[in-house]
């Protein structure tokens, strides 16, 4: 788990640090391959915002919040990663292999079953 973390426009504390590692650590815990993320702190306009890039397995995810509060920008998002990692979740278990496709359940429509004489052969 690699993990970079750039303040801008703002002195480095470590308190924030360990603050980011710890909620970074509990995304991982869904994540199969090790997470490479790059945070990014940095106040704008009297506002603390708080910006990711994650990468894990080939999949990119980005998230950002500003907020009057540098803690609240960096639990919010985190939420958003966690959000967009369990919609990526949800979606590869709809489409794994072995489940029946659209195309598998409308060919079973269409065609009679066997056993059944078809009812236009009359």
């Amino acid at each position: 788990m690699g993990i970079a973390i750039t303040f801008r426009h703002l002195a480095s504390s470590d308190a924030l640090k360990g603050y980011i590692h710890d909620k970074l650590e509990r995304v991982q815990k869904y994540l199969r391959q090790p997470l490479d993320a790059h945070v990014t702190l940095f106040t704008e306009r009297h506002e603390h915002v708080a910006e990711i890039s994650l990468s894990s397995a080939g999949k990119q995810y980005q998230a950002r919040h500003d907020s009057d509060d540098m803690y609240k920008s960096i639990d919010m998002m985190i939420d958003k990663i966690e959000h967009q990692i369990a919609k990526h979740h949800d979606a590869q278990a709809r489409n794994k292999k072995g489940a029946d496709g659209v195309r598998a359940i409308a060919e079973r429509a269409a065609t009679p079953p066997v056993g059944e004489p078809d009812s236009g052969a009359e």
